[in-house]
């Protein structure tokens, strides 16, 4: 505790130190798209003949203060006409900016893939990667539909475990360790359909931001990423909507003024139909299956004030799959978000946000009486957070505020579904968990050529009995299940166990000439949700468990440094980075662990430490007929734990993985766009050594090595076109044709190997490698604007 003191005494009198100054004057507003009324992020306030500039937050907010006198200012977003004001100012001003669109047909040719944010990675100190919800549509699509999280799997650090696979790897960290937020609440499962499609509409988002490792202290909760996406506010000018019809889903989006000019609500939805296909089979082993899902988000804003405005947000989705009326499986997220943004002053803003989350999902056996079953689980949080923005001067921004969440864990209820069943009721024991955290972060440009950005966070998460609650300690040989020891008896709401961690932040950019810098980040990073998983890859069934009495958070450090440069008036970008993680209190399971409905799931635990290192390059160009990215990662994951001695591969490391983009506007009217990935094979464990009992062979590891064989190499190829309808002068409706080749090398990738006997000669074994998609896919959809 003294600890933390000082550490804040220190950091608050670094905060204050160069607020001391003269009297000066703010500008300060809101910037919006004219045609619409969406918040613009990242757009740009620069005063002519000088060093002073500014970007807009979150929510379109941006604040300057400057010397008393004459200026002029220039205010740009990419892909909207700039305006340029001379202003001259004595008093705090109020200057709302509405940006008009860039022509539509210069916006077809004028692609990039972090269109906000122009010139950012040579800029800021803090290193991001921005997508645009128009680069990612026009990525070749899986099946027709735009996803927001296969995209930037395409950015260098961002890997998966294979085909399929749910979630995505950032610099050698699991699925889990990725916080997922839509209007700031977090996803815990973001795949519809196996990760055929992504839970977010691309047609509701506004944009996505990705955190990689060096994420400022405002963020935290979880050791490699956050991705920060945010829904459209909706268009308070008109009423319009957009729409897609694809072979496997349809979509739906409108959008317009409640009051025009000062409130709005946009609803989207999506459905895929593949069970109303099966319905119509002639064939009972097909037309008595059913898979299909569907989700609808929906965001109404309120201006208030000129100074309040109100945000309700909240999205629902759902997977359902049944099989033959004999199995059935379900899980979907639930959020709802009610955020309050108020200008205290022209240097003040703040955002307070009310959040709910609610993750659930269950399985069971249907039609059969006697073996007839559920199994229900899930996480629901509550959360209140309450951040603050202060702009003191020109040169400094300070972020700080504080969050508290309530976890409530279902690890899993199994009970019959007719009384005929032979099973009987199976109930884990529930768990609660209480999460305080207070941050501050400080941005410095100090001057033209260094910047830099430290922050401090400090997070207390206490296990909360629910209900009579015991636990234990657990002893014996290391691999082997352990016995449970010594028993604990705890009351409804006794707090079980707390842990404290502070997590300090730094990054700093040094400016190397005109149009580059060398930046450097050090973050430490805490996590205490832990997905509790024993396959390849995660699956909608995982449970998440929380740190507890047998659980320890997990913790990281995280080393950056990197350079970056632009080219040609930022017509093209280039950067390297090198990172170096440490990782403890990493989690794993002895072999064959039971992870469902296993109340004594820490007996089959073990834990470790890891670490990840690696290289990243990038090269992009933004501009032209042509523009695209090719990203190469070279990296290293390993952990090491009780199981065996020294490092080992993780499941998810990735020797090299290469990834090329490219977008050409053929005509006005046609644009092509094709991607490439190549990546190392993944590590599994196979058997070394073979016996025969009664002449039948048996594999088996004799030395218990993990990970001791490496998939083949993965390579794919994808292809689209997007023929658009010529637009009519007058007319709001506009139309595409979007036809994509998915797999367009049809090629078998493997997503595993295993090995067998064979059919034909039991005595005999046979590897066999099992593919996710192993043949080319095409698609074709119709998206519709009006």
């Amino acid at each position: 505790m003294k600890t933390f003191k000082l550490f804040s005494t220190l950091l608050l009198g670094l905060f204050f130190l160069p607020v001391l100054a003269q009297k000066k004057v703010t500008i300060s507003g809101h910037f919006k798209d004219a045609n619409n009324g969406e918040v613009l992020q990242g757009a740009a306030i620069a005063v002519k003949s000088t060093n002073i500039k500014t970007s807009t937050n979150s929510y379109g907010f941006y604040s300057l203060t400057l010397a008393p006198g004459s200026y002029v200012i220039n205010y740009s977003y990419v892909g909207y006409i700039a305006q340029e004001k001379t202003i001259r100012i004595s008093k705090d001003t109020v200057i709302n900016i509405l940006l008009k669109p860039a022509s539509q047909e210069m916006r077809e040719v004028v692609v990039t893939s972090n269109a906000a944010r122009k010139n950012d990675n040579v800029r800021k100190p803090i290193t991001t990667t921005a997508l645009s919800v128009n680069t990612i549509r026009q990525l070749p699509p899986l099946l027709g539909e735009a996803d927001v999280i296969k995209s930037f799997q395409l950015m260098p650090g961002v890997s998966t475990v294979g085909e399929g696979a749910s979630g995505f790897n950032v610099r050698g960290g699991g699925v889990d360790q990725n916080l997922i937020l839509l209007d700031e609440a977090p996803l815990y499962f973001t795949s519809h359909l196996f990760n055929l499609f992504s839970v977010t509409n691309p047609d509701a988002m506004r944009d996505a931001v990705l955190y990689k490792s060096d994420m400022p202290a405002r963020f935290g909760g979880r050791l490699s990423s956050v991705l920060d996406t945010r829904m459209k506010d909706g268009n308070n000018q008109r009423w319009s909507g957009t729409g897609g019809l694809g072979l496997i889903a349809s979509r739906l989006t409108l959008e317009g003024p409640i009051q025009k000019g000062k409130s709005s609500v946009i609803i989207s939805g999506r459905r895929s139909y593949t069970d109303l296909l099966t319905k119509q089979s002639s064939d009972p082993e097909i037309k008595d299956n059913s898979i299909y899902f569907y989700d609808l988000s929906a965001k109404a804003n309120f201006t208030i004030t000129n100074k309040d405005r109100l945000f309700i947000s909240s999205y629902f989705g759902k997977d359902n799959i049944n099989v033959a009326k004999r199995f059935g499986m379900e899980w979907g997220n639930g959020t709802g978000t009610l955020r309050w943004n108020h200008v205290f002053s022209p240097r003040l803003f703040s955002n307070t946000s009310v959040i709910y989350s609610d993750y659930k999902y269950q399985l069971g056996v249907l039609n059969d009486p006697a073996n007839s079953f559920t199994w229900k689980a899930g996480i629901i949080d509550y959360s209140l957070k309450n951040g603050f923005t202060w702009y003191p001067n020109s040169k400094n921004t300070l972020y700080f505020g504080g969050e508290a969440a309530l976890h409530d864990f279902s690890p899993g209820k199994a009970f019959p579904t007719d009384e005929r069943s032979i099973f009987n009721t199976v109930e884990m024991q529930a768990e609660r968990a209480t999460d305080y955290n207070i941050y501050a972060d400080h941005e410095v440009q100090l001057n033209d050529v260094l910047s830099f950005e430290y922050g401090l966070r400090y997070s207390l998460f206490q296990t909360i009995a629910r209900g009579k609650t015991t636990v234990f300690d657990f002893t014996g040989e290391a691999g082997q299940k352990k016995e449970a020891i010594n028993p604990r008896e705890f009351s409804d709401g006794d707090v079980i166990k707390s842990y404290g961690n502070l997590q300090p932040r730094a990054s700093i950019k040094v400016k190397v000439g005109e149009d580059a810098s060398v930046k450097a980040s050090y973050s430490r990073t805490a996590q205490n949700l832990h997905l509790i998983s024993n396959t390849v890859a995660s699956s909608p069934l995982d449970i998440w468990k929380p740190s507890s009495y047998n659980v320890k958070p997990e913790l990281s450090n995280n080393f950056s440094t990197g350079y970056f440069r632009n080219f040609n008036n930022n017509k093209y970008e280039f950067s390297t980075e090198v990172y170096y993680r440490t990782m403890s209190n990493q989690l794993d399971f002895i072999n064959n662990a039971q992870t469902l409905l296993n109340d004594t799931l820490p007996a089959s635990m073990v834990f470790g430490d890891g670490r990840a290192y690696g290289a990243e390059f990038f090269v992009k160009k933004n501009e032209g007929r042509l523009n695209g990215w090719i990203s190469y990662t070279l990296s290293k994951v390993e952990k090491k734990n009780e199981l065996q001695a020294g490092y080992y591969p993780a499941r998810f490391d990735k020797r090299h993985v290469v990834s090329m983009v490219g977008i050409y506007q053929l005509k006005p009217r046609i644009s092509l766009s094709a991607t490439y990935n190549f990546s190392s094979g993944t590590p599994t464990t196979m058997a070394d050594r073979r016996f025969e009992f009664d002449g039948i062979p048996v594999q088996y590891n004799s030395t218990d090595l993990r990970n001791n064989y490496r998939i083949k190499a993965y390579h794919r190829l994808d292809l689209s076109a997007t023929f658009k309808k010529r637009v009519i002068p007058g007319k709001k409706y506009t139309s595409e044709w979007v036809v994509s080749l998915y797999n367009a090398t049809n090629r078998r990738n493997p997503f595993s190997v295993y090995v067998r006997q064979k059919e034909d000669s039991p005595a005999n074994l046979e590897p066999v490698q099992f593919s996710v998609f192993g043949t080319l896919i095409p698609s074709a959809t119709w998206n519709f604007k009006f």
